[in-house]
């Protein structure tokens, strides 16, 4: 029984929200919106709030 931990799966998520959030941010896309910026940041704070909330549980495998 291999058991997986949550916690990796929503901070993989979580850490991709945040790369292209900053790459948002630096304007750096065709987007340069301010409320896209805004809702990219809630977004990403959402998701590592998510991250910190699920660390404890585990998914069983096989």
């Amino acid at each position: 029984m291999l058991k997986l931990p949550l916690v990796i799966i929503y901070m993989i998520i979580a850490f991709n929200i945040t790369a292209f959030t900053v790459v948002l941010q630096l304007d750096w896309l065709i987007i340069n919106s301010l409320i896209a910026k805004a809702i990219a940041w809630v977004l990403t704070i959402g998701a590592w709030s998510m991250a910190y909330a699920n660390r404890d549980k585990c998914v069983t495998l096989f």
